[in-house]
């Protein structure tokens, strides 16, 4: 059972990646963080792009300033939780714009 399926959506199955979405820096040389995408969420509903996202090895800017507290708080906590599993760190860049990103990318 996924977290997913505790909020009384269906199920889904998707292909397992069996290589990692991207080598660290210390890995390829470089200093590259990879692709980033921007998410300006409007409900709860959106969270599960944005972890996507974050599994395959993107860089996730969160724009929470058009949501209610109580939903910008259930979508920060659920990122915070996901970024934690994958090893990866969130910082916040301004009031309610947060970067999450996985494992291997440091953020100077």
């Amino acid at each position: 059972m996924g977290v997913f399926d505790l909020f009384g959506r269906t199920p889904r199955t998707k292909e397992v990646k069996t290589t990692k979405p991207f080598a660290s820096a210390a890995e390829n040389g470089t200093h590259n963080a990879g692709p980033v995408s921007v998410f300006d969420p409007t409900s709860y509903d959106d969270v599960e792009k944005m972890i996507d996202a974050l599994k395959d090895g993107k860089n996730a800017i969160v724009h929470l300033e058009k949501l209610k507290k109580e939903t910008a708080m259930r979508i920060l906590d659920m990122l915070s939780g996901a970024i934690y599993a994958l090893g990866g760190g969130v910082y916040e860049m301004e009031e309610n714009i947060f970067m999450f990103s996985p494992t291997g990318v440091e953020i100077l």
